[in-house]
């Protein structure tokens, strides 16, 4: 059938096909536009294409999804094009001045990911043996597109919120939705739904994270477990996206906190909350970053680097505590070098997060390393730590990988 031919079928009441062709010629149809859509690396190419796709039969796909959605072939397919046409690659979605599509692109795929995200929500058919096939595979399809939108460059989203038009609050509300209704360790097994999640967390972080001041204390705190987990993650792609997202998240603290006279917006005073909790998910973070800049191969350090700096301004009575407690627990002939391993960490550097005392941080953080392994070396027998830093670090960093297993509180 052609395209018209189908889409007409779509929307009939009484098609003369039966669901099961209907399906497998809209997949089919998916796949050509995708390849199609893939071809088109210059901007005049795609417009022409935009313009046919839209605002005709784009979101008779958005119906298709919504009427399919339990059937992976089908949903992942047409994610899989959505996914492809949101990638402003070579300044293809660059459109003119004067154009309103990057505006009318993003409210369509929104309003495509609030539908099929509500129907992805209440599945029914999902068990253990389906639940990646049937909901896991298509989340992270969504977190990708979400990412690619929101990081494309080609849409201005203060003009959402100056006309009333709610469709990029929808689409993050969304996302937290559909990151709570994840199952326990689900970012952990499966590596491609972390990458999605981490690489979205890393754009809304950096221009979105205002957005997130509606959610409940316990959702922030989740999400930040979920990063603290990311950067001790093996995969340096994981590892450097959650410091990136964790070092925005900290700089849009101490922004917001240093205008004078402002007042502070739902996601800053939500931070500062968890900040002045005891054992906050700050310190445990802080934990697990020395833990790796010491006795793992760390081939980002300059990533971990840049999130630590703030997060010990914001807990420095933690910081020194730990730092103390680690050292007493030393044979009583090495205390005084590890003393000054520690000292010579903060060294000329200032309260503040200007890149000038970012970069000092960073190249104290690589003395310190390096000097704090000569010192510890003997000690370092089968890349097993300290008994002092077990008993420093163990219990913090085991609440930072345990606690946010359970999900998003209800």
């Amino acid at each position: 059938a052609t395209i018209e031919v189908l889409f007409a079928e779509l929307m009939s009441p009484a098609s003369r096909y039966s669901e099961e062709q209907l399906k497998m010629q809209t997949v089919g149809l998916a796949c050509d536009l995708r390849g199609l859509a893939l071809s088109l690396a210059n901007k005049s190419s795609f417009i022409m294409f935009f313009d046919w796709l839209y605002p005709k039969y784009l979101p008779l796909l958005s119906q298709a999804l919504s009427r399919w959605a339990n059937c992976p072939l089908l949903t992942s397919t047409i994610l899989k094009f959505v996914a492809e046409i949101v990638q402003n690659k070579s300044q293809r979605l660059m459109f003119d001045v004067s154009s309103p599509n990057g505006i009318l692109l993003f409210r369509e795929v929104s309003k495509l990911l609030c539908e099929y995200g509500k129907r992805l929500l209440t599945l029914s058919e999902v068990t253990d043996e389906n639940i990646y096939k049937l909901k896991l595979k298509q989340t992270g399809l969504c977190f990708q597109i979400l990412r690619a939108s929101l990081a494309g460059g080609y849409v201005n989203f203060g003009v959402f919120r100056l006309y009333g038009d709610d469709c990029h609050v929808n689409a993050i509300d969304m996302f937290i939705k559909l990151l709570g209704s994840l199952p326990e360790r689900a970012l952990l097994e499966y590596p491609k739904l972390s990458v999605a999640y981490y690489s979205l967390m890393d754009v809304v972080t950096q221009d979105h994270l205002t957005l997130l001041g509606s959610v409940d204390n316990s959702v922030l705190v989740y999400i930040l477990s979920t990063l603290a987990e990311g950067v001790a993650s093996v995969d340096v792609t994981i590892s450097t996206a959650c410091c990136t997202a964790l070092d925005n998240i900290i700089t849009f603290v101490f922004k917001r906190g240093s205008k004078k006279g402002a007042n502070d917006d739902g996601v800053v005073q939500k931070l500062r909350e968890i900040t002045n909790v005891e054992n906050n998910v700050f310190q445990q973070i802080i934990s697990s970053i020395v833990h790796i800049v010491m006795y793992e191969e760390c081939k980002n350090q300059w990533s971990m680097s840049r999130p630590l700096l703030g997060m010990i301004l914001l807990n420095q009575e933690y910081f020194e505590g730990m730092q103390k407690n680690f050292i007493a627990l030393q044979p009583a002939e090495k205390q005084p070098l590890l003393a000054k391993c520690f000292e010579n960490l903060m060294t000329e550097v200032e309260p503040n997060l200007l890149s000038k005392n970012r970069d000092r941080f960073t190249q104290n953080m690589a003395h310190f390393r390096r000097d704090l392994n000569n010192q510890l070396q003997p000690n370092k027998t089968q890349s097993q730590r300290t008994p002092g830093m077990e008993m420093a670090m163990d219990d913090d960093v085991y609440i930072v990988v345990h606690s946010a297993r359970g999900g998003i509180p209800t």
